[in-house]
């Protein structure tokens, strides 16, 4: 292969590579993540509230796209989260359905509106037994808290005919005069209540006088704890009400399915606080969304995604227990440096006997030859074989280590040992030494 071809070969490889690493690149992190988004039915102010959401998210973060879709007539919006046909929802406070749901965001109050007419006699929840009563969709915000409120003053089966229908369909059969009293759902700024009390006769129900000590709406939160009660001011809607109005309402939730991965989140949380003036154009209430709020009072945990970017500015946990951490160490060095000096006590006690065993051994060693009468050779390697027992036994026991000097140790006493056997060996065999020499004159 000569170099132009070994070169052009190089060049179609290396961009070989690139081209694959691109395509894992922009497949795994250009990947868009789908999430579907339950806000109520068609119509409904949280629908409206869902869509504003929605299209936030689909124009300002990237890697998720969000679809809207409506809650039906028999499941609210978390179940339908739980059933796994939605990711995200946007639901209530009070919103029946326990089970892995997360909170995201806090959005904004929402209040049941009572709307009545004038004529028909009806001046508290009470009076409404034996009338006919809009609850807006089954299922809804307005229909769950409006059965609570009813439950909560005795309305069994039967007191008020109590009608389930699409909100404009609710509306109409109410501007009709087939309904006594409607119950709406919505915020300060509702613009399905304005239009209902720009309707000559009409009027909204107070639950009760809020200048009153204890009034009604306290003792409804008594038994449901994520209800709020709220004063609507005179003249909030146009000339109407025309007296402070006592009301109850829910938190609106921004809330996930746990099982949602949390860097989606994270980013859906950012967006909807970096975004708040987009969103205010679409919903005014919307700007007023604030991240300071009393987590402990969450209906729902939050979402650790979310958790992420309400943690954001705080120290890391490194940190934060940097006292304890450092206190920690200190105790572990500490710890460490007392191990150390104790095994270096040990070391040195070692140290210490071995040089005991190694003085005995010279005081023994190196004093018997050819010439050494029996007796005296006898004691030696007695002598020599205590000392041996004596050094095994130590090291047994850990009072000395096999390292070497214990080697060298055990080296000498066994070369005089068998120096000492051999001297008896020979006299047994009846070897003669070699005459000892005579000094030199």
């Amino acid at each position: 292969m000569n170099r132009r071809t070994l070169f052009l070969t190089s060049t179609v490889a290396f961009i070989a590579l690139v081209a694959v690493v691109l395509l894992l690149f922009t497949g795994v992190f250009g990947r868009t993540q789908k999430l579907r988004l339950v806000a109520g039915t068609s119509g409904s102010g949280i629908h409206d509230l869902g869509t504003a959401l929605a299209e936030v998210f689909n124009t300002k973060v990237d890697g998720v796209r969000v679809e809207v879709v409506e809650s039906d007539e028999v499941r609210n919006s978390l179940e339908t989260v739980l059933t796994g046909e939605a990711e995200l929802a946007v639901a209530f406070s009070d919103s029946k359905g326990d089970g892995d749901i997360r909170t995201i965001v806090p959005l904004y109050e929402l209040y049941l509106y009572v709307v009545v007419w004038n004529g028909e006699d009806v001046t508290d929840v009470p009076s409404l037994a034996g009338k006919r009563v809009g609850l807006g969709p089954v299922g809804s915000g307005t229909d769950e808290l409006s059965r609570r409120l009813l439950e909560h003053y005795s309305f069994g089966e039967g007191t008020a005919e109590l009608i389930n229908a699409s909100y404009p369909e609710t509306t109409k059969r109410f501007k009709q005069h087939e309904l006594d009293a409607v119950f709406l759902l919505g915020s300060t700024e509702s613009k399905a209540v304005s239009r209902m009390l720009a309707l000559e006769g009409t009027e909204l129900l107070s639950l009760d006088d809020p200048e009153r000590v204890a009034p009604a709406m306290d003792g409804i939160r008594s038994n449901n704890p994520y209800v709020v009660s709220h004063v609507i001011p005179k003249h909030l809607f146009g000339a109407k009400p025309q007296k402070p109005t006592g009301v109850i309402g829910v938190n609106a939730l921004l809330v996930a399915s746990a099982d949602v991965e949390d860097e989606p989140v994270r980013r859906l949380t950012e967006a909807v606080f970096q975004h708040k003036v987009a969103l205010g154009a679409k919903i005014r209430k919307l700007r007023e969304i604030d991240e300071h709020f009393d987590r402990d009072q969450l209906r729902f945990p939050l979402h650790p995604g979310a958790a992420q970017y309400y943690r954001r500015d705080e120290p890391p946990a490194i940190l934060e227990w940097a006292d304890t951490i450092s206190l920690f160490i200190t105790l572990l060095v500490l710890g460490w440096s007392g191990v150390l000096a104790i095994a270096a006590r040990r070391r040195q006690k070692q140290k210490g006997l071995l040089d005991e065993l190694y003085r005995e051994f010279q005081a023994v060693a190196y004093q018997s030859d050819d010439h050494t009468p029996d007796e005296e050779l006898r004691a030696i390697h007695d002598r020599l074989q205590d000392l041996r027992r004596k050094a095994f036994q130590a090291l047994m026991e850990g009072r000395v280590e096999a390292n070497s000097a214990f080697v060298v140790f055990h080296d000498y006493l066994r070369a005089e040992m068998q120096e000492v056997d051999r001297i008896q060996r020979d006299r047994r065999r009846g070897i003669k030494p070699e005459p000892a020499e005579e000094p030199a004159g």
